[in-house]
């Protein structure tokens, strides 16, 4: 299995210990350790490490896809396994239950002797693989979610130096591909979340507001784009949304996940849970 015996850095990306050599007929290729060609780390980690088939480059991205979004949520650890199955597998707790499972056993996330799978953590080369999908993802996917670049250049939650719309203005001369956020707004005395949009392809590309809520006060406001920021791997997928099924369609979604998010139990004292804020980038 390739890099079973490699000690994984949280900071390199999976495979930083593979070649490339000029293959006659084929070009260059990505030789492992045993010798074995491959067309691509990505096909080195599916086939080589987690012993998958490359019949479909298809199914290929999107096992991989959904590996990314399942090691990014035990990353930050902040989105309950409720709310984590809702969002990627449909609400099917099967589905959810299987790939916590499965996530363990590749030894990509661990759980320890006293905790279960759905309390797993993400391991040194769970990382490492984060980092290696997030840098080869294919250029049509590189729409679909946030880079943690993006979230860098808008500042940290709650700071003066948080997203607005000046900030996501400026971002299309770093960040071409950076299409969605969700932000605060006090406008005409009322308290605000907005999501923005920009279309690259328009001529003039401008940002426009697609979705709205005003809140009652400013703490619900604060509140509710806190719960949005946590998952902000999800805006370009919200985003599409709206864009497609219009604004009642996203309203109705994180009605949805909102409560699926609820904890089920008598609340708690207690500040809200650390963890890395680790969105899934995309590629600019």
């Amino acid at each position: 299995m390739i890099g079973s015996s490699i000690r994984h850095d949280a900071n390199l990306a999976w495979g930083w210990w593979l070649r490339t050599v000029s293959s006659p007929g084929w070009g260059v290729v990505i030789v492992d350790e045993d010798g074995r060609e491959w067309q691509s780390v990505r096909q080195a980690f599916w086939a080589g490490r987690l012993g998958m088939s490359l019949d479909s480059e298809a199914v290929v991205n999107e096992g991989l896809e959904l590996l990314l979004a399942m090691l990014a949520s035990r990353s930050r650890d902040i989105v309950g396994p409720v709310e984590t199955g809702a969002a990627l597998f449909g609400g099917d707790p099967r589905f959810y239950r299987l790939w916590t499972y499965w996530l363990v056993s590749t030894g990509l996330a661990e759980a320890g002797r006293m905790r279960t799978p759905f309390e797993a953590t993400v391991t040194h080369e769970g990382a490492s693989v984060i980092r290696m999908l997030v840098a080869t993802r294919p250029p049509e996917l590189a729409d679909i979610a946030i880079g943690k670049d993006a979230m860098a250049l808008f500042g940290t939650q709650g700071s003066t130096t948080e997203c607005d719309r000046e900030r996501f203005d400026a971002a299309e001369a770093a960040l071409r591909r950076f299409r969605f956020a969700v932000i605060r707004e006090d406008l005409f005395g009322q308290h605000m979340v907005e999501m923005l949009h920009r279309d690259l392809r328009d001529p003039i590309p401008m940002v426009r507001t697609i979705w709205t809520v005003v809140c009652s006060d400013a703490g619900s406001r604060d509140r509710l784009h806190l719960w949005m920021h946590d998952r902000s791997d999800r805006w370009s997928a919200w985003g599409e949304l709206v864009l497609q099924k219009g604004p009642h369609s996203l309203t109705q979604l994180l009605l949805e996940l909102l409560n699926a998010s609820a904890p089920s139990g008598p609340p708690t004292s207690g500040d809200r849970p650390t963890g890395t804020h680790l969105a899934i980038p995309n590629r600019s």
